[in-house]
């Protein structure tokens, strides 16, 4: 049984989607920007007794991410269930956000999917 991979697996919404897959007893591998994020997570994932495979990729970073998913598979086979939760939220008002700010938001948001 392949499990679930979750893409942006923050403290929020990718965590609790995490947990939910992993008390049904499925593996999880887990994506996040920065190592303590994905470790945090991991450390508090495993502790449901299910395999927990942390990685760390910027979903805006094709080559980060396609590693990141290569690993994921390799290890663990091809996922039952994919979860795709990063994203850049930020507060702005029209015409307020610089160009950058909206084609970084938009890679991760969107091109990262």
């Amino acid at each position: 049984m392949a499990g679930a991979l979750i893409i942006g697996a923050g403290p929020g919404i990718g965590q609790a989607v995490a947990r939910r897959f992993a008390r049904e007893g499925l593996p999880v591998a887990l994506i996040a920007r920065t190592k303590e994020t994905v470790a945090a997570a991991a450390e508090t994932i495993g502790s449901l007794g299910t395999p927990v495979l942390p990685l760390t990729a910027y979903a805006a970073d094709e080559t980060a991410l396609r590693t990141a998913l290569d690993t994921a598979a390799g290890e663990l086979g091809e996922p039952d269930a994919v979860v795709y939760d990063a994203a850049v939220i930020r507060p702005d008002t029209i015409g307020g956000l610089p160009l950058r700010d909206h084609l970084d938001t938009y890679a991760v948001n969107v091109l990262g999917a």
